[in-house]
């Protein structure tokens, strides 16, 4: 019984993979690149074969394996692999024996598959690199599986808040004239989730993940922000000194005008008179679930915190419900239509100045330095954590994080393992500047700027879950997105895709 047992889940991983299993971003563009004909003095006693399938990283792994070779006098050999299923052309090479992957880089969220068919190993660590002296808790979940380390974290995608400063200070000016002028109390105030809060209030489950509360009215009863009654009113003032007074209270204002909490950020919105040529204060691709899944990263859960554990899956209750209601109210207030946005045209919209917030992704950096270095971006820009969802919930971003796994079928996991260490240690001070990518290496990414902000988002990120049943997960949960954003009703929306999600897990 147990015997066919076996065989029936090695049907069933074999018919996974033939389906095809492709790590995350990579787009199928051919087959394997040919590697030219091996010269007589390769020993195969000290070469390994290294497999990726991301074009934008060759310019990195080739400077590496040149590097590692020379300081260990051992051969790396590169190969670009761009099939879609690129799984299962590394289950072919290594069951045929033919030029094997010792190691390879993987989409960690394929991490269990790779695992259960003998691709992956855990690493040989006795270091203990992989910990949290080089890498955040997010990274090493990431790695993780059932307890064990079978990967090297090597880079990660996830999301931040981006703000124009010129016009959050032309903001804080106008709340600081406000202000001054005793209109302050009602410039843009009020709870804009009220109506949701009170719905929800009687409800809720455990579930999430925060620990710690925001108080988001601090900022509006900061007592920097009132006027002293005893003081010559505004209108009475000099020229002069409403000049030095405004000024004064404009940058009290501005010190922490970038917004904590949602209700914040709307305040903002609100209350913004936007100069011309401004087409809103906010937009970001609603199409995208890497830049929306933060407004329920916090409440719900998927696997635990390595995405690995079947018995861990939260996905409807009442706090996801009121976040997701939350998330439906954002559509009425920017009214962002997903028919109209694209994340490359966002981007280039706040380029050119048309908006003040935007949510990107780590590529952003780049594209707004070279923006910026060329002239096409003209103002002052700042990132940001994603403001939390309300006083009681925090914005959690998804993560999608770039391993280098050590083949299970490899004769050569000492050599494989030291090169996946440099890759992921040494070298990684090299990958932002050779790729455009963050490093999941904590001490990588200090001398460029701005992706500090893109540090502390992963370190808090949910990472794509493993669970082989939730494969295409991240598919049904983007079309519920969706749906809300269109004006779904939220409740009918995740009690399906509850139910759908659950009949894979039924015993």
């Amino acid at each position: 019984m147990m015997e066919l047992q076996h065989k029936i889940i090695s049907v069933i991983i074999t018919i996974l993979l033939t389906a095809g299993v492709f790590f995350a971003g990579s787009k199928g563009l051919s087959v394997v690149e040919e590697v030219a004909e091996e010269k007589a003095w390769y020993s195969r006693s000290d070469t390994i074969y290294f497999w990726y399938s991301d074009e934008s990283m060759t310019d990195y792994i080739n400077k590496a394996a040149v590097d590692f070779g020379e300081k260990n006098n051992v051969h790396v050999l590169p190969m670009l692999v761009t099939m879609d299923n690129y799984l299962e052309a590394v289950n072919n090479a290594s069951v045929e024996n033919n030029q094997l992957p010792d190691a390879y880089l993987l989409g960690h969220e394929s991490l269990e598959m790779a695992y259960l068919t003998g691709l992956a190993c855990e690493i040989d660590d006795p270091w203990n690199f992989c910990s949290q002296d080089y890498f955040s808790e997010a990274a090493l979940n990431a790695i993780t599986y059932q307890g064990k380390h079978i990967a090297y974290p090597l880079s990660y995608n996830t999301c931040a808040l981006i703000y124009n400063v010129d016009y959050l200070y032309d903001w804080a000016e106008q709340k600081a004239l406000a202000i001054l002028k005793g209109e302050g109390e009602d410039y843009g105030g009020g709870d804009y989730f009220e109506e949701i809060n009170e719905k929800t209030a009687d409800g809720g489950t455990e579930g999430g993940n925060s620990e710690e509360s925001t108080d988001s009215s601090e900022k509006e009863t900061d007592p920097s922000l009132e006027v002293d009654p005893d003081l010559v009113p505004y209108d009475e003032l000099s020229e002069e000194e409403q000049v030095k007074a405004l000024q004064g209270k404009t940058e009290e204002v501005f010190e922490n005008a970038a917004p904590e909490t949602l209700n914040e950020l709307l305040t903002i919105a609100d209350s913004y008179s936007a100069p011309y040529g401004v087409d809103g204060v906010m937009s970001w691709d609603v199409t995208d679930i890497m830049f929306n899944y933060w407004i329920v990263g916090d409440v719900m859960n998927l696997g635990g915190p390595s995405g690995d554990d079947k018995k861990q899956l939260m996905l409807s209750n009442e706090k996801v419900t009121n976040c997701l209601l939350k998330y439906q109210h954002l559509h009425n207030f920017f009214n962002i239509e997903s028919s109209l946005v694209a994340y490359d045209k966002v981007i280039q919209d706040f380029i050119d100045g048309k908006m003040m917030f935007t949510i990107a992704s780590t590529d952003s950096v780049a594209k707004l330095a070279e923006a910026q270095k060329d002239g096409s971006l003209e103002f002052t820009y700042k990132y940001t954590l994603i403001p939390a969802v309300d006083e009681e919930t925090d914005s959690i971003p998804m993560s999608m994080t770039e391993v280098v796994v050590i083949n299970g079928y490899s004769e050569k996991k000492d050599i494989a393992n030291a090169f996946a260490r440099y890759l992921t240690g040494e070298f990684a001070s090299e990958l932002y500047l050779r790729t455009g990518k963050a490093a999941c290496n904590i001490r990588a990414n200090s001398d460029y700027a701005n992706l500090d902000v893109f540090d502390a988002e992963y370190a808090k990120s949910v990472p794509l879950p493993k669970i082989i049943e939730l494969e295409n997960f991240w598919m049904e949960i983007e079309a519920l997105f969706q749906r809300v954003w269109d004006g779904e009703d939220v409740e009918t929306e995740l009690s399906e895709l509850d139910n759908t999600v659950r009949l894979f897990f039924m015993e």
